[in-house]
Formats: C-alpha cells, structure tokens, sequence
C-alpha cells in the first residue's frame, strides 16, 4: 500500500513562478516565418507568422530521417540504384551499386544534406518516392502538422510540398525522443562506408560549433524557399526548438532568438522530508526526503508516493518511495525518496531460564 500525497502550490515545497510575457515578443529576427517552443511542454515561447505555409527545401530530411529510424531497419544494407541518384541539388555522392547500411545513408543525409541519400531511404524503405510521400504525410498527421504536405523526401520544390514554422517544430518535437535520431543530428562530422570504403562526413549546420547545448538538427535552402534552419537546444534540463524559414541570418538569429527566450525559465525546487514509521527499529521512525531544482516556465507540482511503514533494518539511500514532478501536467521527473539514516534492528533483551523436571 502506498501513501499518496499531492502537493500542489505549496510554498514550502515549490518555488511561485511568475513570468511575464509568455511569448518573447520583444525578440528581432530576419526571418519571415518563426517559433521557438518548449519540447516537453509544447509550450510556445516566440512566434512569427508560424502558421503561414511556405517551403521548407532539406528540413524535410526531419520527417524522411524519423521514418527511418522508426523502421527499425537502421543495420539493413541498402544498394543504390540509377534512380535513387538521378536527383539535383546537394549530394553524398552515390553511384549505382553502392552499398551501405541504411544507418549510414542517415548520416550522410543529415550531415551533407545529400538529396541522393534523401531519395534512397524513400526508396529502400517504401519502394517509391510517391509511396513514401504517403507515408510521410501519414505520419504528418498523426503528429498533428495540419498545414503541411509532403512530396519529396528531401525537400526539392514539387508540386505542392509546404509546411508551417509550427508543424515543423511539432515535427522535430517528436524526432527528438529518439536517442538515434539525436545522435545523428548532433555529429560535426562522422565517418560512414560506402562499399566498403572508408568516407567523412562533415555536418553543414555551423551552430553545433557556436553553442555547445544545441545538438541539431538540419539547414536547408532552395530559391523558392530560401535560407530554412532547424536547431534543438538543451537548457538546464529542458530542451527548446528554434524554427526559421525564410530566414537570411538565420546563425545569429537562432543564438539570439535561444537567448530571449531562456529569460523566461526560472528556477523551482521540488523537496520535502517525510518521517515514515519503522516496524523492529531501534527507533520508531526514519526521515526520508527529496530534492531537486528545475528551471520551469511556471510553477511545479508534485505527487509523492510512499510506504506507511517500512520494517528495520533500513540503510541510508535506500529507496522508500517517488516524488513525481509535473509542470503544465506534464511528467518532468520521478524523483526517489531516501532513507537519510540508518535504522538497526531493535535488540530484545536476552533471558536466561532454568527447567526442572519432577518425577
């Protein structure tokens, strides 16, 4: 059995936040369309014109790269072909009857931005680039990306393939769960084989080298859709999305959209001491506690669970229950709840007896 104990807005257990404005709205930027959102929250921390629909050229490698890796086909060899190379733009440099793992075409079409790379895992996956639109825009969906459309798997202008600054933030939201895709992403450079041969790759987004906690995620440019940047940062504990397209100084444009908007996290602490009873202690109770600080857009609540009474011996550290910490409902953490002393065994006193037995 456990005990349940919701503290929510307690002054002696959370930090009051209060922040003004929820939206960095003072922030300037050259782009014509942008956002920058909490991943965990989903809570939108700059906004411009993110709902107009425009072309988004190789950030559409986010969503081609997330079916990938969600195939769960990453070790699969795959053998290029006349069609998958036949494309334009940027490439990795494939020829027909290459061969490579599906894991290392993703680095070489993440990292070089390779439109040939792009068209071989749509091949390779789903048999044709068509097929695997349906995908893509299948999967669209699901996330909740209701402005966009799909038609290339790397982002050359055809037909009407378009996106938003939002959807794509929804999108890399979703990509960044993956510890795969987020591996890829973050490298600088990587060294792949392409049949067999040894080949490096080297990264084009120049922001993995100007800020040490922003790990992705993908440039882009067309004519039509001019300069577009995907960026993903980690910020004491959480993680923000910066989206730009149409973007010209798109570099110092996310480095300072990231700077005005860190302003808005402020500094929670979830703790708290617990006196739980002991059965066959040399005391009846043991304290335990929590505690932990977070950087939250606004105030935090917390759950603890925990056990009426635990039985001696009972060890320093050990674990007698969880505080879960939420912001906006959502779970930030499960936080252990210990022991902070040690608890022997109660010694009962010894008696010495002596029987006799009559006959």
């Amino acid at each position: 059995m456990w005990v349940i104990i919701l503290l929510k807005r307690l002054s002696f257990v959370l930090a009051f936040l209060f922040i003004f404005p929820l939206t960095a709205y003072g922030a300037d930027n050259s782009a014509r369309s942008a956002i920058v959102i909490d991943a965990q929250t989903m809570k939108i921390l700059y906004e411009k014109n993110a709902y107009e629909e425009r072309s988004i050229a190789s950030t559409t490698k986010i969503m081609t790269a997330l079916l990938a890796v969600e195939s769960g086909r990453l070790d699969e060899t795959v053998t290029i072909t006349e069609q998958m190379v036949n494309v334009e733009g940027s490439s990795l440099g494939l020829k027909a009857n290459d061969t490579l793992t599906l894991y290392d075409l993703l680095c070489g079409m993440m990292l070089t931005s390779g439109n040939d790379s792009a068209n071989a895992v749509a091949e390779f996956i789903d048999g044709s680039k068509e097929n695997f639109a349906v995908m893509m825009n299948r999967r669209a969906d699901e996330i909740g990306m209701k402005n966009s459309y799909f038609v290339t798997p790397s982002g050359l202008d055809e037909g009407n393939h378009h996106s938003t600054a939002y959807d794509m933030a929804l999108l890399t939201a979703q990509a960044i769960k993956s510890d795969v895709f987020c591996d890829i992403v973050s490298k600088q450079c990587a060294d792949i084989k392409i049949s067999g041969k040894d080949v490096t790759v080297y990264n084009h987004n120049r922001l993995l080298s100007a800020d040490k906690d922003i790990f992705g995620v993908k440039t882009g440019y067309t004519d039509k859709a001019g300069r577009c940047l995907v960026s993903a940062k980690n910020y004491q504990g959480n993680r923000l999305i910066c989206v730009t397209l149409c973007c010209p100084d798109d570099w110092n444009d996310h480095l300072s959209l990231y700077d005005e908007c860190e302003k808005m996290y402020s500094k929670a602490t979830a703790n708290n001491i617990r006196s739980i009873a002991v059965v066959g202690g040399q005391q009846n109770s043991v304290n335990c506690s929590y505690s932990k600080e977070f950087y939250t857009l606004s105030q935090i609540d917390v759950e603890e669970y925990y056990f009426p009474f635990i039985y001696a011996p009972v060890r320093k550290g050990d674990k007698v229950g969880e505080a879960l910490v939420y912001c906006n409902n959502k779970l930030l953490e499960r936080l252990p709840i210990e022991a902070d002393e040690d608890v022997e065994y109660y010694a009962k006193q010894q008696f010495s007896t002596t029987s006799k037995v009559y006959g």
